[in-house]
């Protein structure tokens, strides 16, 4: 019975395997250069299933913003193949599961790809210690190529597709980025579509010719929560429905949760260090949406419609060969007019607009989410389901052979991690003594007993939250609802690089580095030349910058210790600097054994070959390279000379104690160290009944440790973390001596 049950699982496994490579063969890669990256996949999709995945450098990279995002097409009185009109036709990618075989039809080149990937810029190498410790290697695979003619503009990287729909509408889609400081929380995406009638993957099966009739384009994003603390769902809202609006953009932010014991917006922790889990304000701004499909010009009225809609909706979670002939007129209803009521939601259904003379005419926008009545921070509404924001743009009409083109960013703002730090800090302290205060944000204060803030609607109808404990908690909302101004700021950058036709200034591409430890200091050495670093137009130096214990401030999570992920500037030369001669090379006699550091070197011009740029019109600023494309993923330690012989054999610390890691190395738990050994011998390490549950192959240095990479401090062969007990390390050296040391591991 138990191995028929296993063969049957092993069959239901393999078909569903079958059936998901069959609808999602799609290629994709990865755009990451900047503080925010983002999977591309050859078909366009966007789902949950493959497509999906933004990531921001707030939590490492390690968290993907999005659940889901969809897009999709819908026309009235549509000819099929066949010659048989449908009132509505849908051609789409849900949130949940597109369909590259019927929705979304991959293109194949002369060369037999479906997708391609240009760099402007060979990019860096970095080698730390003899090991490559790079985000990726490139090129990948044979999409990928340094070729700047087919970069929009000044972008560092764009990913390029093209790919048919169940519609006949053809889409060539590019998808890039910077690594920029100015420009580097979005990524832009520019769909060009055009009216073939082509339905099949090499062009031979065509719709009649026909013009597309009231042809509306929307998408949807479902944000992610990642809540650990008790916490309903994101807050949505909206911007751009107004003519007196200076941007046009969707977006969504933390809620504060209806359960938690404490005011945890922006997901803090009731943690010693006040952790901020989730302050980030995510969202896509529409950059161009044409006028019409003869008049190529952005018209500021779309989308004509934004809304909210509950997460189940099936004609949006689905593609559209799976949607029923009813929930295909409802995408159609929903992209006419927005949305009638959440489906799923018990106590309200809404079919108010925004109204006013300065709301654009003939649009419907509902209005925006986290203003409804209905919507506290104790409900969020709909049992605090998740929610799809929506936007759609039309109605056009799309003759045979004509063009539309719609271009988006998928942004991300937050307050910066060290800034996380320290008001973490600070309301942690206030709130486990119930007094104390946190130092507001500037422009945040209280006047005759009322505030002057910047918190969203929600806070303002209700007045209670706003007054609680308004030393700590208040001023503690403030700074996480600064991270709308950062996301508004930097949606404002992604449509000046629009507007001025993606010819956004550039830094010096940023060198390669080898990162060497030596008993006394950490060598780090670069070199721009495959780059062209130091011919690049105003190249004045090298900044070199370093962290302590992880590259990301997310990993102090668990809260604990020195603070870690935090990078400061430990070294500059060229121009303006201390040290006006250009040198290559540093060396960091400031690192203490025992900890690991990670680097980066940024190239830097003088700003005089820098044109206008965002927030500087006259141009002439400075800019230095991204952090993201040199940055060292593999920590360097100090070395120490070789032991004399083995009565200088240290364990440390022994004993290990879990409860007394933040006394130890700093952003490595569970790590282990074996000091003053031979330059070259075997570490076998044994639990005390002669389990081998450990081998550590050791050469070059007189310090181990248990584990190079995070993941792998004190961790056996086979994947599991060691328990408490009592341990033995065998060493022997290639001369056949051997010592054994015993430690203990308390949990």
């Amino acid at each position: 019975m138990k191995k028929t049950s296993i063969f049957i699982s092993l069959c239901v496994l393999f078909t569903f395997l079958f059936a998901v490579n069959s609808v999602y063969a799609n290629k994709r890669t990865y755009i990451r250069i900047g503080r925010l990256w983002q999977w591309v996949v050859d078909s366009g999709a966007e789902d949950r299933m493959f497509g999906t995945n933004v990531y921001y450098y707030y939590h490492g990279f390690t968290r993907s913003m999005a659940y889901g995002k969809g897009w999709g097409l819908v026309c009235q009185d549509w000819l099929d193949a066949n010659g048989v009109t449908k009132p509505i036709k849908v051609a789409s990618d849900g949130v949940e599961v597109g369909d590259e075989t019927i929705d979304m039809i991959p293109v194949t080149g002369a060369d037999g790809l479906t997708m391609h990937r240009y760099r402007r810029y060979p990019p860096p190498e970095v080698l730390v210690d003899g090991r490559r410790a790079v985000v990726e290697t490139f090129p990948i695979n044979s999409m990928d190529a340094i070729n700047a003619n087919k970069i929009p503009g000044t972008a560092d990287i764009c990913v390029e597709s093209t790919f048919h729909t169940s519609m006949g509408v053809t889409i060539r889609k590019q998808t890039f980025a910077w690594s920029q400081m100015n420009h580097d929380q979005y990524i832009i995406t520019v769909f060009s579509m055009k009216n073939t009638g082509i339905i099949n993957a090499d062009g031979t099966k065509k719709v009649p010719n026909q013009t597309l009739k009231n042809l509306y384009f929307w998408r949807s994003v479902r944000s992610e929560k990642w809540h650990t603390a008790p916490s309903g769902t994101d807050w949505h809202s909206s911007y751009g429905e107004h003519t007196t609006d200076s941007l046009r953009l969707v977006y969504y932010y933390s809620s504060r949760a209806p359960t938690a014991k404490w005011d945890n917006f922006g997901s803090v922790q009731q943690t010693s260090t006040g952790f901020f889990e989730y302050p980030q304000w995510n969202g896509e701004a529409i950059l161009y949406a044409d006028k019409s499909s003869t008049n190529h010009v952005d018209d500021p009225a779309q989308p004509q419609m934004t809304d909210v809609t509950s997460s189940e909706e099936q004609p949006f979670k689905n593609n559209a060969n799976r949607l029923s002939q009813a929930q295909v007129e409802f995408v159609f209803k929903v992209n006419q007019f927005a949305h009638f009521g959440l489906v799923g939601a018990t106590n309200y259904t809404y079919t108010k607009y925004q109204t006013g003379p300065d709301v654009y005419p003939n649009t419907h926008h509902a209005l925006r989410f986290d203003e409804y009545d209905f919507l506290t921070p104790e409900g969020n509404g709909a049992g605090r389901a998740h929610h799809n924001g929506i936007y759609s743009c039309g109605p056009y009409q799309l003759a045979y052979g004509d063009s539309l083109t719609f271009i988006w960013a998928s942004v991300a703002g937050s307050i910066t991690p060290a800034k996380a730090w320290e008001v973490g800090q600070q309301w942690a302290a206030a709130y486990t003594a119930k007094s104390g205060t946190v130092t507001p944000p500037p422009g945040c204060s209280w006047n005759n007993g009322k505030p002057v803030d910047n918190l969203p609607s929600p806070f303002k109808r209700n007045p209670t939250y706003m007054y609680e404990n308004q030393q700590y908690n208040w001023a503690k909302d403030c700074w996480v609802a600064t991270g709308k101004d950062s996301l508004f700021k930097n949606s404002a950058a992604a449509q000046w690089a629009a507007r001025n036709k993606w010819n956004v200034p550039t830094a010096p591409p940023a060198p390669s580095v080898t990162i060497t430890s030596l008993p006394d200091r950490v060598k780090i050495s670069w070199d721009g030349t495959q780059q062209g670093t130091e011919a690049h137009a105003g190249f004045a130096g090298y900044r070199v910058y370093r962290a302590l214990g992880s590259r990301f401030y997310w990993d102090y999570a668990t809260g604990g210790g020195a603070v870690r992920g935090i990078w400061s500037k430990v070294f500059e030369c060229g121009k303006g600097t201390s040290n006006p001669t250009v040198i290559r090379t540093y060396d960091d006699k400031t690192a203490e054994a025992g900890k690991a550091y990670f680097y980066y070197v940024a190239a830097f011009d003088d700003g005089t070959g820098n044109g206008p740029d965002f927030g500087n019109s006259k141009g002439g600023r400075s800019l230095e390279s991204g952090p993201f494309l040199n940055m060292s993923t593999v920590g360097a330690y100090l070395t120490k000379p070789a032991g004399k012989d083995f009565s200088d054999i240290r364990v440390v610390p022994n004993p290990y104690n879990i409860n007394a890691n933040k006394l130890q190395y700093p952003g490595e738990p569970d790590k282990i160290s074996f000091v003053g050994l031979p330059l070259e011998c075997t570490i076998k390490i044994f639990t005390q009944s002669g389990d081998l549950v450990k081998t550590i192959n050791h050469f070059g240095s007189g310090v181990e440790s248990w584990g190079k990479l995070l993941n792998e401090h004190s961790v056996t062969d086979s994947g599991q973390i060691i328990v408490s007990g009592l341990y033995i390390a065998y060493i022997e050296t290639p001369d056949g001596k051997s010592h054994v040391e015993k430690f203990v591991v308390v949990r």
